[in-house]
């Protein structure tokens, strides 16, 4: 259930709540049964018959039925029998029926009638005292216009909606007065508007104002109380202070358990933000069982065949889809669709919603055209059903320009991105937080590009925004620093870049402390800073406190005395005729145990790269994703079946492959990569010995050549966290499709294979250490920094020049989110070729057929 439902379910409450608050203590009277022309068992029949027509169209609308709701009411509606009040309780219902699947207009104009109607025929009630036990339509009023607040902000119509709850908040202040907690309920309404708005200063003063209401003990013992401090904890929560609001959320939840029990529909609304917190932290495990717990309470009281079942499915699918659990979010996308759509309809915003998760899916596995076709679907349904500069939209297209980046069509992606900017700004107000997400991406695309001049003032703007929001000492301020810091030093802005290389390592300090791994990444960015400027009795002193820190740390043994290979050129060298490379990237593996979160789409973007920066032909580029690289189509790729039967001597050959690496758990000695349907159990018969590969790329790849890339020892897996067994998910039918459970990572020693003459490997890190899926971008480090370092000095980069960039821009941001040492390596034993440029062009190009 959505914050937005659960204020129309208490708004519901609210009318009712003010009408005791002013009513006599004595019993409602009963009201005399009119005469009636007819019999008198039908006069006295006829009002029972309408009150059960009501009571059972609001239980429909209870469980998300919306459909029969509507014909109930619409078939109570035309009663000759009822009251002011029944008329207006009837439209009441109407309205947000309507309004929950989708038919705004209907609704928005039943509640402006049904709020007119109720004002004209008890106007005289309206702003006097009740009268004992007398319902009156006026009764509805705020609850109406509370309601209709509700679905303004469906259409992030702010203005329309503050303007409405003011109204209610100033009805229910001449009712009870203006220090009547009661009040809680449209104040807490405003709080919400004003966080979507982006408003965060605004809903605290308003949050403040709510907590004064309950300056008794006694008034805290209230689910209105619970309500304003779980309003607190999302004001918290925006402004990335994760731990204050994960305490609140839970204190909340624990104040509410204790007014309406565990199981009340009412506890997933605590519930579904605290999961959703626990995600955005990797705490997956955790996110797990709260997502769960929504389902479960969701099944009890709404049913399955609630929309908001539906929703708890997807929440449960964006945590699947980080964890790299792919097949099962899919299955739980398509079940959410399903449920929506037989309650809502197929054109409905949450439908939309469902696809843009779906296409989010695709693009963490690196199906682009499957995630654009997605996005823009999605994009399509709500330009249709809100209007082309809603807020929805502005969301669509920030997914589809990140879809295209990826793909690397940053003309267009720009373009989108712009667009969805200039939507928020209007729309959204030019200080909300997601401005400064947006910015931030334009900016990436621009230093994708190396547009410098384009891509700094996008930084600062974002960061200035981010500032203003969330506060400059935010974890987000700061990572927009350390972006921007970066920059600057590439252009050689030093005395810009060093204040806020100081900045940085101040607020780590006092974030993680003096010793922590994030303080040695910022040590040692510092005296790289005063290197770059041969200041070196500055940088020294930095890096030996930054090595002090590093010498303890996971994977620093081997680092510590690791040089890295020279290539050096020579009197042979000789042109490149043509290029080729096989690109081979698993997530998917037939055993889904050991399914792995971004490999697939690293080889998709590698391969991308390539075509795009790198001057390779697309039909000189074979990508092998999860099904189609099988042990046997990997082998016959690399031998005659592709590559072995088209490179020639004097070409330039690429061989990238990210999947698993393993030791043999047979005394064999060997190596072995993990090919789509290798039986973990099985390594010596069904995987792929790295010995070999090197071997086979010597004997059947006719280039003297060759680069292979090995991007493997992955760690940030689907089964980082997942060392249980997945009995909640299997409630819902979906085969769990997990944890890496018995595959060993290996201790890669690539030193340890046998290159042959004119080969070069370039591993994703030393034999004690494992390589790191990012926390901040879906993609390996090592892959998203080295396809970064490929471009350090445009096209002429050289595989040194970008060697010596990746290995100092993964160490460091693995130190700093990981709290580990990764050391990228590069392996030459018997080149005899000058400095291998990977986007050098092809002096004889030929034909791929």
């Amino acid at each position: 259930m959505s914050s937005k439902r659960l204020l129309t379910i208490l708004f519901g409450l609210y009318a009712g709540l003010m009408f005791e608050s002013v009513q006599a203590t004595e019993s409602p009277a009963v009201a005399p049964v009119a005469r009636d022309p007819r019999s008198g068992a039908e006069a006295i029949e006829a009002p029972f018959k309408l009150e059960s027509l009501i009571v059972n169209a609001q239980n429909n609308y209870q469980h998300g039925r919306y459909k029969d709701a509507i014909q109930l009411f619409e078939k109570a509606q035309q009663s000759s029998e009822k009251s002011d009040y029944q008329a207006a309780q009837i439209s009441l219902g109407l309205a947000e029926s309507y309004r929950s699947i989708g038919r705004y207009k209907d609704a928005e104009a039943l509640f402006k009638s049904a709020i007119a109607e109720a004002e004209e025929s008890d106007k005289k009630h309206l702003n006097k005292k009740y009268k004992a036990g007398k319902k009156r339509a006026s009764d509805l009023v705020p609850t109406m216009m509370s309601d209709l607040s509700v679905l303004y902000l469906d259409q992030s119509r702010f203005q329309e909606c503050e303007q409405i709850l003011n109204s209610s908040i100033a009805i229910g202040t001449k009712k009870v007065g203006p220090n009547n907690y009661n009040l809680a309920l449209p104040l807490n309404g405003l709080t919400r508007l004003y966080l979507k708005w982006g408003k965060l200063s605004e809903a605290k003063t308003v949050n403040d104002r709510t907590l004064a209401l309950f300056s008794t003990p006694a008034s805290k013992q209230n689910w209105l109380y619970a309500y304003t401090a779980f309003n607190l904890a999302q004001i918290l929560n925006e402004k990335g202070k994760y731990k204050e609001a994960e305490a609140l959320y839970k204190v909340t939840l624990l104040g509410l358990q204790s007014l309406i029990g565990f199981e009340h529909e009412h506890i997933a609304i605590i519930l579904e933000p605290l999961g959703d917190l626990y995600r955005k932290q990797g705490r997956y495990e955790e996110a797990r069982k709260t997502f769960q717990q929504v389902r479960k309470i969701r099944e009890a009281a709404l049913t399955k065949e609630h929309p908001d079942y539906g929703k708890a499915l997807l929440d449960l699918a964006l945590l699947y889809r980080d964890e790299g659990r792919y097949a099962k979010a899919e299955q739980l996308c398509r079940q959410a669709i399903k449920i929506i759509e037989a309650s809502l309809g197929q054109n409905n915003v949450e439908i939309s919603k469902c696809w843009i998760t779906q296409a989010s899916i695709a693009r963490y596995q690196g199906r682009y055209s499957e995630a654009e076709e997605l996005a823009r679907k999605a994009l399509e349904l709500d330009e249709k059903l809100v209007t082309a500069d809603h807020p929805a939209v502005a969301h669509d297209l920030v997914e589809l320009g990140t879809i295209l980046a990826d793909e690397r069509k940053f003309a267009e992606a720009e373009t989108t991105l712009n667009k969805a900017l200039k939507i928020s700004k209007e729309k959204l107000g030019a200080e909300h937080p997601d401005i400064a997400l947006t910015t931030r991406s334009l900016a990436e695309i621009y230093l994708s590009q190396k547009d410098y001049a384009k891509a700094e003032p996008m930084f600062r703007s974002s960061l200035q925004l981010v500032e203003k929001t969330l506060g400059p000492d935010s974890l987000q301020a700061i990572n927009i620093v350390r972006d921007l810091s970066d920059l600057l030093t590439v252009q050689q802005k030093y005395d810009e870049a060093e204040p806020l290389l100081k900045r940085i390592l101040t607020a780590d300090q006092k974030l993680f402390g003096e010793k922590s791994p994030q303080v040695a990444r910022d040590l040692e960015a510092l005296a790289d800073l005063y290197t770059k400027q041969k200041k070196m009795d500055l940088a020294g002193p930095l890096l030996k406190q930054s090595r002090e820190i590093t010498a303890s740390l996971p994977g620093a043994t081997e680092a510590q005395s690791y040089t890295a290979a020279a290539l050096a050129s020579s009197a042979q060298d000789r042109k490149v005729a043509d290029k080729w490379a096989l690109v081979v990237g698993i997530s998917n593996f037939k055993d889904q145990s050991i399914n792995l979160k971004y490999a697939a789409k690293d080889a998709t973007d590698f391969a991308n790269f390539l075509v795009t920066q790198g001057n390779f032909k697309s039909d000189h580029v074979k990508l092998l994703t999860d099904g189609n690289a099988s042990k046997e189509e990997i082998a016959s790729k690399l031998g005659q079946g592709w590559l072995g039967k088209r490179a020639q001597p004097d070409d330039l050959v690429v061989i990238y492959v990210s999947s698993h690496g393993s030791a043999s758990q047979e005394d064999v000695g060997v190596n072995f990569l993990v090919a789509h349907d290798t039986d973990k159990f099985k390594l010596v018969s069904t995987g792929i010995p790295m010995q070999w590969l090197t071997k086979i790329v010597q004997e059947q790849v006719h280039s003297k050549r060759a680069v292979v890339i090995l991007d493997v020892c992955h760690s940030g897996s689907a089964g980082e966290d997942s060392k249980k067994s997945d009995a909640d998910d299997d409630e819902d039918g979906i085969p769990t499709d997990g944890a890496a459970k018995g595959l060993q990572r290996v201790k890669m020693d690539a030193g340890g294979l046998n290159i042959g003459s004119g080969q070069v490997v370039l591993c994703s890190s030393l034999a004690d250490q494992v390589s790191w899926e990012s926390k901040n971008y879906p993609n390996s480090i090592f892959t998203r920094k080295l396809i970064e370092a490929l471009q350090c000095r445009g096209k002429d980069t050289t595989l040194t020049e970008a060697f010596n960039k990746l290995r100092s821009s993964v160490t460091a941001e693995v130190l700093s989110d990981r709290g580990a040492v990764q050391t990228p390596t590069l392996y030459n034993k018997t080149w005899t070729g000058g400095d291998p440029v990977l986007a050098v062009p092809c002096s004889q190009p030929r034909s791929a057929k």
